[in-house]
């Protein structure tokens, strides 16, 4: 009785300020009939079959000869209608998992009036309209079967045709046309986009991965962790989104990477953690950067760098093995250091499947060499391409480096093939040129028809590029174009690139050093001496995975040792008191019993374009945005009202 009397009272006293509110509402007038009409007219039209429309029996491009004679019941689009005669029309429906013909007959309607009203019906539908069919499976005439459809053996006899749903006359484009929009009219409307089947089955295979990841992680003892998206501001490189609070002058940053958390997750004894991350980064766009990407992302304890490379090893294997139908092995994953890749090929993440090495021709002139490195590079059948190409190169080398000479390069011809070094003005401070010409041709194969490249550069090797590098991803690009180098797509090198520096000159200039991926990279054993006497030569236990001239993961293994950490911190970095007391939080961790740790990411957008083809990786992901970082469906990012900033304490300036 207590209890059903304290029921009712609170019932009365919640119900009492609900009514109030209510009764304070303004009364809502009727919408003018004429004007409603407008909107309505057509909801219970038969022609919407708004949610009384039959199942689907099937999908499009499951039909075989085998369902011959059944009656089935098909959902899709309508990409247009093909009329052959007033008896004969063909209609091809498309869902997310084929195309089907249809087919109307007026032979095959009971009367002519049940085949004048399907067929207006048929003649009525827009581009793109949706409708649902029934129709009865009928076997193609021989000739008229389509190879390349799965349903090609068949079509389907129309009964019925339900409009689901008119498309709008004016579409801006019609997904089926093979003369497409500029990619900006396709990307503001994105949801039309998607209906091509070239994206439709990237956005699928990207769900295929993503579940093959899985399954491979979780069969290895891994533990998927959702980190937080509302992280800190913490100075870790590139610029942060900033997400502003009520309580004023407070920020959350979203998290250029899980980093500190899944550091933190071994320190809590997780022992292995993944995750399919996403991960937010304010800086310049280009084809295979977004400000929004997803990382495949990793962590394990008590490991070194060689286990966390079996495991990446196994898992892309095991991808390309379900996505591709390639089996992969060991010897497909060769390593090599920084200082290899960046004199051989010229840069940290080189592209192996051509030739086209670099060479330290130094001893060969020692008297052009005193203040630097002398390279060289033989362009095989480079001497075909036209001057005005070979031009272009040295010119963006010039718009570059500044200095056009320290890079010389000569067509050899039958006419120089025993003088070509003496053209070269890098060479002329060296006292034997011809002892030196007959060495590198025998050397390095010189002959007719080469390009021959001279560059000089510094000792000091760091970055992803050298000056010759970029000219050899240059002169791989026209040679191409011209048909004179072939680099088969499906070829897909990998390789480990190891033992980078820890630590390379600060850019900015405002300290002597950066780490030159993050500062939470441990250095090798036999380095920490240098930490203090010459931080240069320190080598960092990162590895790079690079397939086909892209970096497609990144790892490490980390710091452990909290005082080590803070050493970074404070007499390397430079870093101010207030800048490296931004990741108490993660020393506090280490502190704590942490045990040794390491761990990778690897780009699923990058990995994705490489797995379908494709140079961009707009082309696999469902909503990617445009340049400047503008979401052209939506129209963000987007003003807020004077409310919303006062709300959050902020406050504009002019520019």
């Amino acid at each position: 009785m207590l209890r059903s009397a304290l029921r009712a009272r609170h019932l009365l006293v919640t119900r009492v300020p609900i009514v109030r509110a209510l009764n304070r509402l303004p009364i809502q007038k009727p919408f003018p009939s004429h004007y409603a009409r407008r909107y309505t007219h057509t909801w219970g039209s038969e022609n919407i079959h708004y949610g009384s429309f039959p199942e689907r029996t099937h999908n499009c491009g499951a039909l075989n000869k085998k369902e011959t004679g059944k009656l089935v019941t098909l959902c899709g689009w309508v990409p247009a209608v093909r009329s052959i005669s007033n008896d004969l029309l063909f209609i091809p429906l498309r869902d997310a998992y084929g195309t089907t013909q249809l087919v109307f007959r007026s032979e095959a309607c009971s009367n002519a009036e049940a085949a004048n009203a399907l067929r207006s019906k048929i003649n009525s539908l827009t581009p793109e309209s949706v409708v649902c069919i029934q129709g009865v499976v009928r076997e193609r005439p021989e000739g008229m079967r389509n190879k390349d459809l799965a349903s090609g053996d068949i079509e389907v006899e129309l009964q019925e045709v339900m409009c689901l749903n008119t498309a709008a006359t004016n579409l801006p484009f019609l997904p089926g046309k093979q003369k497409l929009p500029k990619e900006e009219v396709r990307m503001k409307h994105r949801y039309l986009d998607l209906r091509r089947p070239e994206l439709q089955q990237n956005i699928r295979l990207r769900s295929k991965v993503a579940s093959i990841i899985r399954n491979y992680l979780t069969e290895h003892q891994f533990v998927e962790v959702e980190t937080p998206v509302l992280f800190k501001s913490t100075p870790e490189g590139a610029r942060e989104y900033v997400v502003p609070t009520r309580n004023h002058g407070q920020f959350y940053a979203l998290p250029q990477s899980p980093q500190q958390h899944k550091q933190m997750l071994m320190a809590a004894g997780i022992d292995r953690y993944y995750q399919i991350a996403r991960c937010f980064r304010d800086e310049d766009l280009r084809a295979d950067r977004q400000p929004e990407f997803t990382q495949i992302d990793l962590e394990m304890s008590f490991i070194k760098a060689s286990d966390i490379q079996n495991i990446i090893e196994g898992m892309v294997t095991e991808i390309w093995k379900n996505a591709l139908d390639i089996q992969l092995d060991k010897s497909r994953f060769p390593h090599i250091t920084y200082q290899h890749a960046m004199s051989k090929y010229g840069s940290d993440k080189p592209d192996v499947r051509f030739g086209m090495h670099i060479h330290d021709i130094s001893k060969h002139l020692p008297g052009a060499s005193e203040d630097g490195v002398l390279e060289c590079m033989v362009v095989k059948k480079g001497a075909n391409l036209k001057t005005a190409e070979i031009r272009s190169v040295a010119q963006e080398y010039e718009s570059q480096n500044g200095d056009l000479s320290k890079l010389n390069s000569v067509k050899v011809n039958e006419n120089n093939i025993g003088s070509w070094l003496e053209k070269c003005s890098l060479s002329k401070r060296s006292s034997d040129v011809k002892t030196a010409q007959n060495s590198l041709n025998s050397q390095l194969e010189i002959e007719q028809g080469d390009l021959v490249y001279i560059h000089k550069r510094s000792k000091y090797l760091y970055g992803g590029n050298t000056p010759l590098g970029k000219v050899r991803l240059q002169m791989s690009k026209l040679l191409q174009d011209a048909s004179l180098l072939h680099i088969d797509p499906s070829d897909y090198k990998f390789l480990w690139v190891e033992s980078f520096p820890l630590f390379t000159p600060d850019e900015a200039g405002l300290r002597t050093w950066q780490a030159t991926h993050h500062p939470f990279t441990a250095p090798f054993p036999e380095d920490l001496a240098l930490l203090e006497s010459d931080p240069s030569k320190v080598r960092g236990q990162h590895y790079d995975l690079v397939l086909n001239g892209m970096e497609i993961g990144g790892g490490s293994i980390r710091i452990h040792y909290p005082e080590m950490q803070r050493f970074i911190f404070d007499k390397v970095l430079e870093l101010q008191p207030h800048e490296y007391q931004r990741f108490d939080h993660l020393l506090e961790a280490l502190a704590g019993g942490c045990p040794p740790h390491g761990g990778i990411a690897l780009g699923f957008d990058r990995l994705m374009s490489i797995i379908c083809g494709t140079p961009s990786i707009r082309d696999v992901i469902a909503f990617p945005k445009a340049g400047g970082g503008k979401d052209l469906v939506v129209n963000s990012p987007s003003e807020l009202t004077p409310a919303q900033l006062a709300e959050y304490g902020l406050q504009l300036t002019k520019k």
